[in-house]
């Protein structure tokens, strides 16, 4: 059976050759059909990585609880209902009320100036924080430490600052220096690793950029709170929730709800975000996306397919006399399948092969004129090869079984 393979092959590859123009024309198809399928499996790859890879930095373990910017209307009715807003009260409710959380850590987004020494455009964003807020976020330090418990026990004039800003102040951002904020000087006593991210991706929560931040313990910022906003100081911009494990997450997300709902009295001045349900949630999306792409790129290679069978149906018209000597010189109905098998195989394989390279460039292309990340896999490659040979072999059966059922007698007769 090798042997017939073999010598099938080899009548296939003489076919072709004589026919150059013909057989390249067909191959075009599968090679455009092949190489949409590899550059949207490659735009779909590198769109979820991009998007399950900024998920995954807000952490899957994490609940974050944000506080909404209410309207005047809306306050005036969240006073009524006596609802403060979120504030370091709620940290405490929900460590006592659920037994799934392993930690809380406080921000509180600080409006003050940063006056530098030095003659640059400065603006960092000021944050005040729990000790634990580093361990929460996996936040490195390059120099010094991080804030500790200390630090906010002792209300201590002492900040940590991000790789950006240390870098923008020079000598002055070392550690041991002094950077003043509003009135007050604090002491540097921690630089933070730089934290590459995208920036420009989008999610349902913007991520913080920490290389831009300055962080003070939590409390530290009262020393800089006007008289007018002294009401505020327990308030609070966001809690980290960390969960034990990814799956108690939303039961304790669920159960950290009604706690906020019955100690802020039903006013939704709150927002939960859990990262691990927008994980979910973009994988699902993922997956309908991936759908969309694939019918798309296998009608592309459909496409090709009938160009091919179009282009073998006219080949067996044309090689009737041939196909007759063959057959009468002993040639079963199976080796005249297994030469246009082989045909229509040889063109889908080069096609295939000539489709990948090209969807790979064509991958490139559009990962630096678009801006878009692509990916590509071993799947991404396996896959268009093995589909276009499928369809080549598929679309090529119908005029393979027509050429072998032709009779020999009327075959040898035609001109």
């Amino acid at each position: 059976m090798i042997a017939e393979i073999v010598e099938a092959i080899k009548i296939a590859s003489r076919s072709l050759m004589q026919h150059k123009l013909r057989s390249g024309l067909s191959v075009l198809g599968v090679v455009c059909g092949v190489m949409a399928v590899l550059a949207m499996i490659a735009v779909g790859e590198g769109t979820k990585e991009k998007t399950l890879k900024q998920i995954g930095e807000l952490g899957i373990r994490n609940i974050f609880v944000k506080a909404v910017s209410l309207s005047d209307e809306q306050v005036q009715i969240a006073r009524e209902l006596l609802s403060e807003g979120l504030r370091f009260y709620d940290r405490e409710r929900i460590l006592s009320v659920v037994p799934d959380v392993e930690d809380i850590a406080c921000l509180k987004e600080v409006r003050a100036a940063v006056i530098s020494a030095v003659n640059i455009e400065f603006s960092p964003q000021i944050i005040a924080c729990s000790a634990n807020y580093a361990s929460i976020q996996r936040l490195h330090i390059s120099e010094g430490r991080f804030l500790n418990n200390q630090d906010i026990e002792g209300n201590q004039l002492v900040c940590a600052i991000g790789g950006d800003v240390a870098h923008k102040l020079g000598i002055n951002g070392q550690i041991g220096k002094f950077l003043r904020i509003e009135n007050e000087l604090f002491k540097i006593v921690g630089i933070l690793d730089r934290f590459y991210r995208d920036q420009e991706a989008i999610t349902t929560m913007a991520i913080r950029n920490v290389n831009e931040m300055v962080l003070i313990p939590l409390g530290a910022e009262n020393l800089l709170t006007k008289r007018e906003e002294v009401q505020n100081i327990q308030s609070l911009t966001e809690l980290i929730v960390l969960i034990k494990s990814a799956e108690k997450v939303f039961r304790a997300g669920e159960v950290i709800k009604r706690t906020l709902d019955l100690s802020h009295n039903g006013v939704k001045d709150y927002q939960i975000i859990i990262p691990l349900e927008l994980l979910r949630q973009a994988q699902r999306t993922q997956r309908i996306f991936n759908l969309v792409l694939g019918a798309i790129a296998t009608i592309s290679l459909l496409v090709g397919g009938i160009g091919i069978m179009n282009i073998m149906l006219a080949s067996v018209s044309e090689r009737t006399k041939e196909i007759g000597i063959r057959r009468a010189l002993g040639a079963t109905r199976m080796d005249i399948i297994l030469q246009f098998l082989a045909e229509a195989f040889m063109m889908t394989l080069m096609g295939g092969c000539i489709g990948i390279i090209t969807g790979i460039a064509n991958a490139f292309i559009i990962s630096k004129v678009a801006g878009w990340k692509t990916s590509v896999t071993f799947p991404a490659i396996f896959l268009p090869l093995v589909m276009s040979v499928c369809v080549g072999l598929f679309f090529g059966l119908y005029p393979a079984v027509k050429a072998a059922k032709m009779d020999p007698i009327k075959a040898l007769r035609t001109e």
